[in-house]
């Protein structure tokens, strides 16, 4: 296990701190490196840090949202279980950082025109954190050339975002440009429309930084725009944080020509008076960051480009121009930089809050302290692991488990969670701060080195489960895998080929709703001979940018409907004969699933979109002299009469589960209710083959 320290907030505890975390394993689009450098930029970063200390109450005013999406989890899940989920995403830390300069250490297999110990300028809040080591995107790494200082290489993310800013306002040599504030931001848009030919203006009531600026001759500046001689510029740069008010766009507005051009780089509220506005045909404009790109997974995750001829400017190109123009002296940061301090003491810098005298400060990372990374040595296992216990090992910490499954992980008497490992790697950085002695991993490989780990519980995102459980199978470890087990044929093969060396440890598939209490009830006072089963799932639509909508996680529904087809059959002794989908709207997941099985009872699930106010679940059944209905996991009626209600929350069998695993784990016996891994297999076969032979259709 290697770790690293990074900076990191903790919204519950209203604290920033330097923290010992896993030095992350590179994906397949990404770089992994080794940071030399790194910028505050102090606007944006002490903000954050504002947020961080806030009382729970502003931050709650703040996101009214997260308020409403609590009291309706309140409503449906109860107390406790919200509680819970409301602790563990106040209970994961934040990175800060969004600027560095480092080499690079060990590349994605999927990375072609980036290599192991090139100097690359880092990008992107997340990735380029203050931090010893970085896992980045592709597409957030850009080579820096020989003749760039690192000193001035690390401002290439802050020079991109002033790039992008000045193609919004599409400044070309000549134009008349203004620009309101010139804090660190301001003052790089300003050198970045000077060097484009611009005549710039600066307005900024802070004189030393009025000083930096017209001391360079790159503009005049003065201390209010009404002091401005000037008016009728083309562009007018609002830099400063106008958040909540409509003082900074009336005064860009007074600036502005005849049909000229506000761009609001930074917090600014885009509210202003009429008049202005109206009778100078005036256009506002957002900057969004360093430029296209950015906040499109397609680019930031998987290190998608975007083509040339269609996109000049890209967060990358933006990055890259910037470096030229450092190489050829046309930019120069080092006169914004105010001080350099060594990164042991930015939680320090952070505390004494901010200083309006400084612009940028250079966090310095010592080489001795970052040694190239050293692999991690094997666990040494020098007898046979103790069965006393499950020692799981956690593949995954999103919210699910944090919020559902690790409480009642915890209070199992016979489950140790012993080690963890996560995408970035805060999830476990926020696991280890509840469980005691918990080892955080850099990946999935060497979390399955891990010889004291018996059993792993995989919840990461849909695309890799079959691959991460064929190599936890690999590995002799007993699995629990959320659903769905694949999401194509590569994956199910996968699964099969590693089948064969499961004999000795369980596999287990998060299908918990079997195992609920209301399951078991109902499946005691089913009849024998044919019934009929209707399964009604109402959805809510998921925001277009959820990783669940992209292509390559199989959708929605195929990560989803495993769950009621495996209840149903949990529910019928009698052999799945036959399964159709017939797609309404397959974009938006909705269709109908049929079933039938050997005995001639038969199934519908109607998973569609649903109205507020519709109960998500309702299961029906019928059959002769029998009726029985499930509603939302927190009524069961059988034949007229309740025979289980809950009245705090609803209980989907998530405790069953783990129960059942735990046995099974400790005895190396799988119980009846249990599917084998080939019965998984066969039935996400089906699912596959359903999914994609029925022909999609779309409403009129």
């Amino acid at each position: 296990m290697t770790e690293m320290k990074a900076l990191l907030r903790f919204p519950g505890e209203r604290k920033i701190a330097l923290t010992d975390c896993p030095v992350p394993q590179p994906d397949r689009n990404a770089v992994l490196v080794k940071t030399e450098y790194s910028v505050i930029s102090p606007g944006t970063e002490f903000a954050q840090a504002r947020q961080t200390s806030a009382p729970l109450l502003q931050k709650a005013w703040q996101r009214p949202d997260l308020v409403a999406l609590t009291f309706k989890h309140l409503k449906s899940e109860g107390f406790g279980r919200t509680r819970a989920r409301v602790n563990n995403r106040l209970g994961r830390p934040m990175t800060m950082g969004y600027c560095a300069v480092g080499r690079i250490e060990a590349t994605g297999e999927n990375v072609m025109d980036l290599k192991a110990g090139q100097r690359v300028a880092i990008a992107g809040m997340g990735q380029a954190n203050h931090a010893e080591w970085n896992q980045v995107s592709v597409n957030l790494a850009c080579a820096v050339p020989d003749a760039v200082s690192d000193h001035k290489a690390v401002f290439a993310t802050l020079y991109a975002l002033a790039l992008h800013a000045l193609r919004q306002g599409e400044t070309s040599i000549g134009d008349l440009v203004a620009v309101i504030g010139a804090g660190l931001i301001g003052q790089l848009v300003t050198e970045a429309a000077w060097a484009a030919g611009a005549l710039v203006t600066v307005i900024e009531p802070d004189l030393a930084r009025r000083k930096i600026v017209t001391g360079e001759s790159r503009a005049v500046g003065f201390a209010k725009a009404s002091d401005a001689s000037q008016s009728g510029f083309d562009s007018v740069f609002i830099c400063a944080p106008g958040k909540g008010n409509h003082r900074l766009i009336d005064a860009a507005a007074r600036l502005c020509r005849d049909r000229g051009t506000i761009i609001c780089v930074g917090d600014v509220t885009p509210n202003g008076r009429r008049k202005a506005l109206y009778e100078k045909e005036i256009t506002i404009r957002q900057v969004r960051s360093y430029g296209p790109g950015r906040y499109d997974p397609n680019y930031e995750e998987r290190g998608e480009d975007y083509p040339l001829g269609h996109v000049r400017w890209t967060i990358k190109r933006n990055m890259q121009a910037a470096l030229d123009l450092m190489a050829d002296g046309r930019l120069d940061p080092t006169p914004l930089i105010t001080s350099e301090i060594d990164f042991a003491d930015i939680a320090d810098h952070f505390a004494k809050g901010p200083d309006p005298a400084q612009l940028a400060t250079l966090v310095r990372y010592k080489n001795a302290e970052n040694a190239p990374l050293e692999p991690p040595a094997p666990s040494v296992q020098t007898s046979k692991p103790a069965h006393d216990h499950v020692r799981v090992g956690l593949i995954g910490a999103g919210n699910y488990l944090g919020g559902g499954l690790l409480p009642l992980l915890q209070k199992h008497p016979n489950v140790e969670i012993t080690a963890c490992c996560s995408q970035s790697g805060l999830a476990a950085v926020a696991l280890s701060k509840k469980i005691d002695g918990l080892r955080m991993h850099g990946g999935a490989n060497e979390l399955l080195e891990d010889q004291s780990v018996n059993s792993v519980i995989i919840t990461t995102r849909h695309n890799s489960h079959a691959e991460l459980a064929a190599a936890s199978i690999l590995a002799d470890k007993n699995v629990w895998l959320e659903k769905p087990i694949a999401i194509d044929r590569t994956g199910l093969d996968l699964l099969h080929k590693a089948s064969s060396t499961a004999q000795h440890r369980i596999f287990m598939v998060g299908h918990n709703r079997r195992y609920a209490p209301m399951a078991a009830k109902l499946r005691e006072a089913l009849p024998t001979g044919v019934k009929q089963f209707h399964y009604r799932v109402r959805i809510t639509p998921l925001p277009v940018d959820h990783w669940l909508h992209h292509p390559d996680q199989g959708g929605r529904t195929i990560g989803e409907i495993s769950h009621f087809i495996d209840l149903i059959v949990s529910l019928i002794d009698s052999e799945l004969i036959e399964l159709n989908c017939h797609w309404i709207d397959r974009t938006a997941g909705d269709g109908i699933w049929q079933l039938r099985f050997a005995d001639e009872s038969m199934g519908e699930i109607s998973y569609l979109r649903g109205n507020r106010g519709d109960s998500k679940e309702v299961l029906e059944v019928t059959a002769s002299n029998f009726s029985a209905s499930l509603c939302d996991w927190k009524k069961l009626r059988v034949n007229g009469r309740i025979a289980i209600r809950n009245w705090f929350g609803q209980d989907k069998g998530q405790a069953a589960a783990i129960e059942v695993f735990a046995n099974a784990a400790l005895s190396g016996e799988r119980p009846a209710l249990m599917p084998s891994i080939e019965d998984e297999i066969d039935l996400m076969t089906r699912i596959l083959k359903a999914a994609n032979t029925t022909t999609a259709q779309t409403p009129n």
